[in-house]
């Protein structure tokens, strides 16, 4: 018996440590959108000044109507004249989300066959933008920084 208990004693402490471990991987909630979008602005990890984009004309540039259950929060290089963009697909089901996901791959390589030939420097953004998922929320987040997006958007999108 005196040897049992200083084995469970360091069981029970390995189990107590991996749970206080495991607390640490807890996701943050979703902020707004607005709030989000703030916080990736003012962080400067976008090469051009960013503008809002109403929704309807972001609903149009993934392709999806008022039907397909997805809300658009969509920033855009004000210029144009770089692949900046920051996009959050809100789902209302599995079935939206998946087709947030295709229409956002497709975004990015409609996006870097455009940028290959009118301005080559901005395709690595493309290449590098930050995709993830959380519930049925999608976020995209092109950037001239995509280490810094992706360390700001993981305590709400894990990778």
């Amino acid at each position: 018996m005196k040897r049992i208990l200083p084995v469970l004693a360091l069981l029970l402490l390995f189990v107590l440590l991996m749970a206080a471990c495991a607390g640490g991987a807890e996701k943050k909630p979703l902020p707004a959108a607005e709030d989000l979008a703030k916080t990736l602005l003012d962080a400067g990890i976008f090469a051009d000044e960013m503008e809002a984009v109403d929704p309807e004309i972001a609903a149009l540039l993934y392709g999806f109507s008022e039907e397909d259950g997805v809300d658009l929060y969509c920033w855009l290089s004000a210029s144009g004249g770089t692949a900046d963009e920051f996009t959050l697909f809100i789902c209302r089901d599995g079935d939206a989300l998946t087709a947030a996901r295709k229409s956002a791959e497709a975004r990015l390589e409609n996006q870097k066959r455009t940028y290959e030939s009118y301005a080559p420097d901005e395709v690595p953004k493309l290449e590098g933008a930050v995709v993830r998922v959380r519930d049925n929320t999608l976020v995209l987040c092109a950037a001239a920084d995509p280490k810094k997006a992706a360390e700001l958007l993981s305590p709400y999108f894990p990778a």
